[in-house]
Order: C-alpha cells, then structure tokens, then sequence
C-alpha cells in the first residue's frame, strides 16, 4: 500500500515539473542593459610639441655712411690753427697795433740845398675800440702815437737832426672780408710836435720846436694768426706812408 502511495506522488511530482519551470520564467525580471559606455582603456596619443622657432639670422653691422670729405687745410692753418667765433672785429673788441713805419711824410730836405736826407722807420702804438655794429661791418674808434727820427746832412758839414711825436684820434669802418681777415679804412686827425736842432759852425735860426695840426687818411688789413694774436698792415697819410706789424685783441 505505501509503495503505491509513493509511486502516486512521484508520478505527480514529474507532472508539475514543467508548470513550475513556466511560473519561473514569468516571474523572473529581465535584466536591465547598462546604458552607460564602455569606458576606452586605450591610451590617448600624446600631443605633438609644437616646434620652436628658428632663430633668426644675426643681423649684419651696417655700416655707417661716409662724412663729406672735408677741405685741406692750407699750410698756415696747420702751423698756426684758429678758430674764430664771432669774426675778426666786432662791437666791443679792443686792438692794439704795434708797428714800424717806413716812407716819412715830412719835407725834411727843404730846409737847405745840398744835403742828403735819411729818416728812420718810425715806431707806432694804437689802440682801437669796436663801438657800433654798421651792417656787415663795425664802427670804431681809437688814438694813435708815433715817434720818428730823421736827419739832414749838408755838403758844409752840418747836420739837421729831426724828431716827431705824433698823437691823434681815429675813426675806422671795419668789414669782415673772411672770419680771420679784417679790413678798414679811416680818417685820423692829431697834432705833430717837431723838435729841430742844427750842428755846424753857424748856427741856424730854424732850429726849435713846433706843433703842426696833422690830418690823416689811411686803409688797412688785420689778418690774425691765432685767436688773439695776428699781424697787420697800413697804408696811409698821416705819419709815414707805410706801416707793418703785430696786432692783439683782448
């Protein structure tokens, strides 16, 4: 009796296996999809260097233009080199002229006939002011002295001797002809003292002294070495004809 009842229950224990393998598949909830994206594990490539500029060329010298060539200088401006600022004469300079003299203006020879006459070079001293500016050129004014010897033989054997004192006031127009040449002309106006001895056997009554009022006209040129310092030359009608020497301004 038992083994048939086991018999029963495994016969209906089979039956129902497939009904609870269908129960089970109705239950069972379907799995969800992911839905995110597999994450890449490959390695990304690495970024290119950006390359570096080349270097620049270095950059050539250049070279600088040449100067305008420059005139020579002349002989005497390598020996005796100057530099003038403001021209050879200008208002408010002072000149001083130390000259010889040749060419004496004085008649020594009407005093006898028959004589030879010999007057030495005389010696002169100047001195000059620039006062006003005329155009291109400048005014000026100064003083004049001089000093002359002269004498006068006679066929007899007597001798006139001479001497001159001049001393006299000027006035010049000056006219830069180049920074370190000045020209000028001028009139002059002083007194001439003469002083007239006579030796011999007989005296002479023409001996003594004398004052002569001396007019004078004259033209000249300074030309200066250095800044200060030059030389000059005069042609007038005053003292002698004829005068040279050494000029400063200061």
């Amino acid at each position: 009796m038992k083994r048939v009842f086991h018999l029963l229950v495994a016969a209906a224990s089979v039956a129902a296996l497939p009904i609870i393998g269908a129960q089970a598949q109705t239950t069972r909830k379907p799995t969800p999809k992911s839905t995110t994206r597999p994450t890449s594990t490959a390695p990304k490539p690495a970024a290119k260097p950006i390359p570096k500029p080349a270097p620049a060329p270095p950059a050539r010298p250049t070279t600088p233009p040449e100067p305008a060539a420059e005139p020579e200088p002349s002989l005497l401006e390598t020996v005796l080199p100057t530099t003038f600022t403001d021209g050879p004469f200008v208002a408010g300079d002072q000149v001083l002229n130390l000259g010889i003299g040749v060419g004496s203006r004085s008649n020594y020879e009407t005093k006898a006939i028959g004589g030879s006459p010999s007057a030495s070079p005389s010696l002169s001293l100047s001195y000059e002011r620039g006062l006003l500016t005329i155009g291109p050129g400048v005014l000026g004014a100064g003083i004049l002295a001089g000093y002359q010897g002269a004498t006068y033989s006679l066929s007899n054997g007597g001798k006139w001797k001479y001497t001159d004192v001049l001393l006299g006031l000027r006035g010049a127009f000056h006219y830069p002809v180049l920074p370190e040449f000045d020209a000028y002309a001028g009139l002059g106006v002083g007194l001439l003292y003469t002083r007239a001895s006579f030796e011999g056997s007989i005296a002479s009554p023409d001996a003594g002294n004398s004052v002569k009022l001396r007019p004078g006209i004259f033209v000249g040129g300074r030309y200066f070495l250095l800044e200060n310092l030059g030389v000059f030359t005069e042609l007038g009608y005053d003292q002698t004809y004829l005068k040279v020497g050494i000029t400063g301004k200061f």
